[in-house]
C-alpha cells in the first residue's frame, strides 16, 4: 500500500477531521443515547408516581364504598328477616290512619344488584288531609329501615275540597336472595 505524503498542515487538517469524526460518532451513538434514555426513564418514572397516587385515591374511595356496603348489611341484619315493604306500608297507614283512603298498592319486581335487591311498591292515596299525609310520610320514610319515598306526586282532589290525591312509589333495600315476598 502506498503512503500519502502530506505535509505538516495537511497531517493536521486530517487528524482535526478524524478527531472530529470520532467525537460526532462518540456523541451520536454514545452519550446522546444515554442521555435519552436517561430522560425516558425518568418520563415512565413520573406516570408511574402518577398511577401510585391514581391507584391509593381508588382505594380510598373503594373502602369507603365497603364500608357504606358494610353499614347497609348491619342495617339488614338488625331488621327483621321476614320484613316485607308491601307489611310495612300497610301496617304504617294503619297506625297513621289512611288506610281506608289508599285505592291501590301495586309492588313492582324487585331490581337484583351484587349484593342487594331493590323492592318497590307504588300506592294511591286519595281524598288524604295535608296532616294525615304528613303523619304518614314521617312514619313510612323509615331510614333505620332502609325504606325510602323513591317518587311521589301531589295533586288537588276534585270531589273533596281541601284534600290531596298522592301517588307514591315506595323503595326498600333487601338482602340479594332474601327478599320476602309482598
Amino acid at each position: 500500500m502506498k503512503q500519502l505524503k502530506l505535509n505538516q498542515r495537511e497531517k493536521m487538517a486530517v487528524g482535526l477531521g478524524g478527531g472530529a469524526l470520532v467525537l460526532f460518532v462518540l456523541l451520536q451513538f454514545i452519550v446522546f443515547p444515554l442521555f435519552d434514555g436517561r430522560t425516558k426513564l425518568t418520563k415512565r418514572l413520573e406516570a408511574r408516581e402518577k398511577a401510585v397516587i391514581e391507584m391509593r385515591l381508588l382505594q380510598a374511595q373503594y373502602q369507603k364504598i365497603g364500608q357504606r356496603t358494610g353499614s347497609l348489611a348491619t342495617l339488614l341484619a338488625q331488621r327483621d328477616p321476614e320484613f316485607s315493604l308491601f307489611s310495612f306500608l300497610e301496617e304504617k297507614s294503619a297506625a297513621s290512619e289512611v288506610k281506608e283512603l289508599i285505592s291501590y298498592m301495586k309492588p313492582s319486581k324487585s331490581t337484583e344488584h351484587d349484593q342487594f335487591t331493590q323492592s318497590q311498591v307504588e300506592m294511591r292515596l286519595q281524598g288524604v288531609g295535608l296532616a294525615k299525609l304528613v303523619a304518614f310520610l314521617e312514619q313510612v320514610e323509615a331510614p333505620d329501615q332502609l325504606v325510602a319515598i323513591e317518587k311521589i306526586a301531589i295533586q288537588d282532589n276534585s270531589k273533596e275540597e281541601g284534600t290531596l290525591d298522592v301517588t307514591l312509589t315506595m323503595m326498600s333495600i333487601d338482602q340479594a336472595g332474601n327478599v320476602a315476598s309482598p
